[in-house]
């Protein structure tokens, strides 16, 4: 269903696309936008309201759509490159708040504003906020129509999603205890307010150490283990890269033990806030899901 979902996404896209520009298809190139994203998931984003033929620079490792692969690379996760970004003439450029370091977002604004660039700041919280994301790069970019076709189809899926899995959460008044786990070591997690949270409360899951102060925690194994997670989540950045979750499944009283649930996930599908979201958050709420099920069983 969700690949269904993606396919239609793009459908969308390339046909509203062509009656959106087709009203400026006379005006003279240059006067169309021109973008340059600072994450790979903002380069979804662009594509997903209607802009990815706008863009002109993006970050490393961005792979959708196939179509940005050529461009120009301008960042990383470390840096920017300012002076690459000079010579790309850019009309628009768009990053990730809590994605990039406070000192280089400085030295962006005070590169370009003073040029007349816009500056786009985006921080996903919540999965709605990727639709409000989509809507706001669409009203920036002129594409409101697209956006604001991606949006809607986008929460028509989450609703999708919420029905399927967090109303049998509700129903059999069960939630599964989950650790997303980010780094081994230091054993590093999230709290309630990053967008994670939100895919947990949606699968119907309890989210262990919520309520940290930091949006990226570091905990000890031992609170760990006393929490008893019954599923224990991870990105991966590549389908090569195995987890080595000893730590965890050398302890046959913990439940996740029991379980055999140990789950990775592919970073790209959540990790990256985008419409690409839909298939990590389907991935996890099913392995929920039989935890939970295993249980009533």
């Amino acid at each position: 269903m969700i690949k269904r979902y993606l396919f239609a996404l793009v459908a969308i896209q390339l046909a509203a696309a062509t009656s959106c520009w087709a009203q400026a298809s006379n005006a003279k190139p240059n006067s169309l936008p021109r973008i340059i994203t600072l994450t790979p998931h903002l380069t979804e984003m662009v594509e997903a309201a209607g802009g990815a033929s706008m863009l002109v620079g993006v970050s490393a490792h961005s792979n959708r759509p196939a179509s940005t692969q050529h461009l120009p690379i301008v960042s990383d996760a470390r840096s920017i490159d300012l002076e690459r970004i000079k010579t790309l003439d850019p009309t628009i450029i768009i990053y990730w708040k809590s994605g990039t370091p406070s000192t280089q977002i400085e030295a962006l604004k005070k590169q370009f504003l003073p040029r007349g660039i816009k500056i786009l700041g985006v921080e996903p919280r919540k999965l709605d906020d990727i639709a409000k994301d989509i809507q706001t790069i669409g009203g920036f970019l002129g594409t409101e129509k697209i956006a604001e076709k991606s949006a809607k189809q986008f929460r028509e899926q989450i609703k999708t999603l919420e029905n399927k899995y967090k109303k049998k959460a509700s129903s059999s008044r069960r939630q599964v205890r989950v650790f997303y786990q980010i780094w081994a070591q230091p054993l590093m997690t999230l709290n309630h307010e990053h967008l994670i949270g939100d895919v947990i409360r949606l699968c119907g899951g309890e989210q262990l150490f919520s309520n940290e102060k930091l949006l990226v925690s570091t905990v000890s194994r031992e609170s760990v283990v006393k929490a008893d997670p019954e599923i224990i989540f991870t990105a991966v950045d590549h389908p090569n890269i195995k987890t080595d979750w000893r730590m965890w499944s050398s302890l046959p009283h913990l439940s996740a033990t029991k379980n055999k649930a140990f789950i990775e996930i592919d970073g790209d599908t959540i990790s990256r806030p985008s419409p690409q979201i839909l298939m990590g958050v389907e991935t996890m709420c099913a392995a929920i899901e039989k935890v939970r099920s295993s249980q009533a069983n």
